[in-house]
C-alpha cells in the first residue's frame, strides 16, 4: 500500500468515526432537550466521506434521524458517491 493510500485510509477512519460520534451526540442532545447538530452539517459530513459512520447512526443501537425520508434516501445516495470516489482515489491516484 503507497504512502497517500494509508492516509486516506486513515482520512476515511477518521471522518467515518467522527461522524458516528457527532450521531450519538446529536441524539443524546435530543433526548436532553440540549443544543441540536444542524442537518446540512450531518449532510456536509457524508459528503466529506463520512457517509458510512451517518449511516451506522441511523441503524441501531441509536435509530437517529432514521424515520425522515431525507436521511432515508440521501445518505444512501451520498454513500454511493462516496463509494466511486473512493474507488476513483485509490485506482487513479
Amino acid at each position: 500500500m503507497l504512502i497517500h493510500q494509508k492516509i486516506v485510509t486513515g482520512y476515511i477512519l477518521a471522518i467515518n468515526s467522527l461522524a458516528y460520534a457527532v450521531m450519538c451526540f446529536d441524539k443524546f442532545q435530543s433526548k436532553r432537550k440540549g443544543q441540536r447538530i444542524l442537518e446540512s452539517r450531518l449532510f456536509i459530513m457524508a459528503f466529506l466521506l463520512g457517509s458510512v459512520g451517518i449511516y451506522l447512526g441511523m441503524k441501531a443501537p441509536l435509530y437517529h434521524k432514521a424515520a425522515k425520508p431525507r436521511f432515508t434516501w440521501g445518505i444512501p445516495l451520498i454513500m454511493i458517491l462516496n463509494v466511486a470516489c473512493g474507488y476513483v482515489i485509490y485506482r487513479y491516484v
